[in-house]
């Protein structure tokens, strides 16, 4: 940017993110753009995921983030009500790290879950790429966290794989079309062995 362009309008238009301003990412995927109801959505992600920074070709979001950043790199707030949080998935290149804003949450990692840690506020976890995870909010209320993903330019959100139960269930209750709608968005099960 130059000088002339730092003035405080355009910084608070394209450089600024008001979380207060912000609308949570699971809209994109109603009737208007994939006809995904939101409750399918929020059983594979957070209740609530707000995209603060992500660069321009962000492929699992129809809406831009509130502030364009480099390739590689996507900052987001979660606000999860008691108990939630995304199920068991995995990034295969790319780095995904959490601290929580407000509350405590509980992460899981391994490849059924099988280790644990609980996060205090600005607490700092970074899961390495190919580690299944998964965090959960244990507060008695809703609560923040920063979820920090970075990898190579073109990777971020395009290498996530959840396990095949999840797809199961999805279909279970809201049927195969759902599960199909959500595969072409992007949303993938870990192949078989």
């Amino acid at each position: 940017m130059q000088d002339g362009e730092l003035v405080p309008e355009v910084m608070e238009r394209t450089q600024i993110a008001r979380l207060k301003n912000l609308r949570p990412t699971k809209h994109d995927f109603t009737q208007a753009h994939v006809d995904v109801p939101v409750e399918a959505y929020e059983m594979v992600a957070s209740k609530n995921i707000y995209l603060l920074l992500a660069p321009k070709e962000r492929t699992r979001s129809f809406s831009p983030p509130a502030v364009l950043g480099a390739p590689g790199l996507e900052i987001s707030i979660v606000d999860c009500p008691p108990g939630n949080g995304p199920p068991l998935h995995v990034h295969e290149r790319t780095r995904e790290t959490f601290m929580p804003l407000d509350g405590r949450y509980e992460v899981t990692w391994g490849a059924q879950g099988e280790h644990s840690t609980v996060l205090e506020p600005f607490d700092l976890f970074a899961v390495p790429p190919g580690v299944y995870r998964s965090f959960r909010n244990l507060s008695p209320k809703d609560a923040k966290m920063l979820v920090v993903v970075q990898g190579e330019a073109g990777e971020v959100m395009n290498d996530i794989y959840y396990q095949a139960a999840l797809a199961e269930k999805v279909s279970g209750k809201f049927g195969e079309a759902i599960w199909d709608r959500m595969r072409r968005i992007g949303l993938r099960v870990a192949p078989t062995e």
